[in-house]
């Protein structure tokens, strides 16, 4: 029976992180297609498949609990520019997204349930 990846461990740069559970997403990175016809005469037509290579990135968001450690962490992750590496795996999945670099300005709020959202765009998965 298969199994919903709901806890996933997330490694950066080797270390394990601690993330608010059910907050991991990530994109492929394979990039978007359009598709346009053309003309192939004779009142027929013929689809033109077109790959946005500035697409080609991945995306891996997560939440983290707004502690005073996580923050230093993700400073330093964000310092890092784009020589974080990022492992997603569990339950038959692993991810690994090589070049990632934190891309949002993070908002640190404070407060009990206060959470810190995290962007970071990388290399397409592997």
């Amino acid at each position: 029976m298969p199994i919903a990846l709901a806890n996933p461990t997330v490694l950066i740069n080797n270390l394990s992180v601690a993330i608010v559970p059910n907050s991991c997403t990530y994109t492929e990175g394979k990039g978007e297609q359009s598709v346009r016809v053309q003309s192939a005469g004779g009142g027929s037509v013929q689809s033109v498949l077109s790959n946005d290579i500035e697409t080609n990135l991945s995306m891996v968001k997560f939440d983290m609990s707004a502690t005073a450690e996580n923050i230093e962490t993700i400073l330093t992750w964000k310092n890092n520019a784009n020589a974080n590496v990022i492992s997603i795996s569990g339950n038959g999945l692993t991810r690994s997204f090589a070049n990632a670099a934190l891309t949002n300005d993070y908002e640190v709020s404070l407060g009990n349930d206060s959470v810190i959202s995290l962007e970071f765009k990388a290399d397409a998965a592997i």
